[in-house]
């Protein structure tokens, strides 16, 4: 148990391996030197040749592409992802020169500017390679409201006393029960009940025991 702790927390915090792909060399060793500063970059590979592009990446499987759009000549990261056979989870970067139709960028996963400074990539770059990765809760919050229904649930309340109680519907009543269930992805009373009690809605002294 402890050695699969040890190696989950080893995997997440795997350095990221980087591709760049640009023809100017000043500009490519320029963002290659920024990159390979940043402490969550592990490896950064320049792609000079693009007619073996393809084959560069599917050995390298980088976490990330950055690249010159107009190397490609496409608008869609649909199509780029096609033509260099990236698998969906790889970040891909503009590397911009120009102000040009932000709509030729908007389906990249973000950003670069060529005068964008070292803190502005480091955010652009994290943001990118985090954005699948990122902790979202496993619950949604609940609402005032809908914390009071859930009080009034585990205490043992009838649709119909949460109802009066709470001066609203039975139908109303009913929604709200079943909102707190689709946010907390608990159904049975008693995983409510401890929802509720771990999160100090109610003391366990209030709680009344009900049948499932």
């Amino acid at each position: 148990m402890i050695l699969d702790k040890k190696l989950s927390q080893t995997m997440s915090n795997t350095k990221k391996v980087l591709a760049v792909a640009e023809t100017s060399y000043i500009i490519r060793k320029g963002l290659v030197y920024v990159l390979s500063q940043l402490s969550s970059v592990g490896k950064v590979v320049e792609l000079k040749e693009m007619e073996d592009i393809n084959y560069q990446l599917d050995i390298l499987q980088p976490d990330a592409v950055l690249i010159n759009p107009m190397l490609l000549g496409h608008s869609s990261r649909q199509d780029v992802r096609q033509q260099l056979n990236l698998e969906k989870k790889t970040a891909v970067i503009a590397l911009v020169y120009n102000l040009i139709d932000e709509q030729f960028y908007r389906s990249y996963d973000g950003i670069i500017k060529i005068n964008d400074s070292e803190s502005k990539i480091e955010e652009t770059l994290d943001k990118c390679l985090n954005k699948d990765q990122s902790n979202q809760p496993d619950q949604e919050e609940l609402s005032d409201r809908e914390k009071e229904i859930l009080i009034s649930v585990v205490t043992g309340m009838s649709n119909k006393e949460i109802a009066d109680h709470h001066n609203i519907s039975i139908h109303t009543a009913i929604t709200h029960r079943r909102n707190i269930t689709r946010k907390l992805k608990v159904h049975s009373i008693s995983g409510l009940t401890i929802y509720a009690i771990i999160n100090k809605l109610v003391d366990i002294s209030e709680i009344k025991y009900q049948d499932e």
